[in-house]
């Protein structure tokens, strides 16, 4: 059956419920060719996997919370340390697991890497301390939030920041 925005949403909704219940989803699929010559060229290096696809599940993985986790970030809280979540799961996933495990307050924020990218530098402080969770984040959204909350690396100006980024 043809993709329908309705198939769509219900899909989504489907990933989310998952992802809401710390799951990590995939979504499984395939393409079917008539025979081996029939494949595009350069199949092996560039697999035709973007386009045509039948959908065939979704699935939910877990990775349970070692015991100790709980334990061990209350600890830390109580001896001052501000712990935080920097992952590349998607936002609901990564919320659902640092909700389980103590990190995610009702006054703590969760926010995704591409869009903590683009603050500027005064809406980045002005999130610094609240940010709890970071999802879909890249090794480069990890430095820059560790250096701006380490003061280091900050730059002077918008044209600064933008120059940093584009590295």
């Amino acid at each position: 059956q043809p993709m329908t925005d309705a198939k769509m949403k219900e899909l989504n909704d489907t990933i989310m419920s998952m992802a809401s219940n710390a799951l990590r989803t995939l979504a499984l699929g395939h393409r079917d060719f008539p025979n081996k010559s029939s494949l595009p060229q350069n199949w092996e290096e560039s697999p035709p996997d973007h386009e045509e696809l039948t959908i065939d599940c979704i699935v939910g993985i877990i990775d349970p919370l070692r015991s100790d986790v709980k334990d061990a970030v209350r600890t830390a809280q109580e001896a001052g340390v501000v712990v935080r979540m920097i992952t590349g799961d998607n936002i609901a996933t990564a919320k659902a697991i640092a909700r389980q495990c103590g990190i995610l307050t009702d006054d703590g924020t969760a926010i995704e890497g591409p869009v903590f990218r683009k603050l500027t530098p005064a809406q980045a402080d002005e999130q610094l301390l609240h940010i709890q969770v970071m999802a879909r984040s890249s090794p480069e959204d990890k430095h820059l939030l560790v250096t701006r909350l380490n003061g280091g690396a900050v730059p002077a100006d918008k044209e600064a920041w933008e120059k940093l980024l584009k590295k």
